[in-house]
């Protein structure tokens, strides 16, 4: 193993409503999907939608898409925030009002 090992996130264990995952770092291969949360529409929401499966695979590696894909909306708010707490990333308003949006279309 090369000395990048080193520069690996390290995950965090999330309590998603009633069930305990760890989220893990983004990587370089997710820069496609980062980038797109910066557009706007149907960029974004595709975006956010292959961001969100994308970590639930890696933390719940026997998930089939199908259950993935049956997550309930109401998570997506936590799952959001536990990406951008993991990675250290910096909300932008754009995100901060989706989540805003997704929070008061769940309660």
């Amino acid at each position: 193993m090369s000395d990048l090992a080193k520069l690996a996130g390290k995950g965090k264990k999330v309590k998603i409503g009633e069930l305990e995952i760890e989220v893990k770092p983004l990587t370089v291969s997710d820069v496609d999907l980062m980038m797109g949360l910066g557009k706007e529409g149907v960029e974004q929401a595709s975006a956010i939608k292959q961001l969100i499966k994308r970590v639930l695979e890696d933390a719940v590696p026997d998930a089939s898409d199908e259950e993935i894909e049956n997550v309930s909306v109401e998570h997506m708010q936590q799952i959001m925030e536990a990406i951008i707490e993991v990675n250290n990333l910096e909300t932008p308003s754009a995100e901060k009002e989706i989540i805003a949006k997704i929070k008061n279309k769940t309660k």
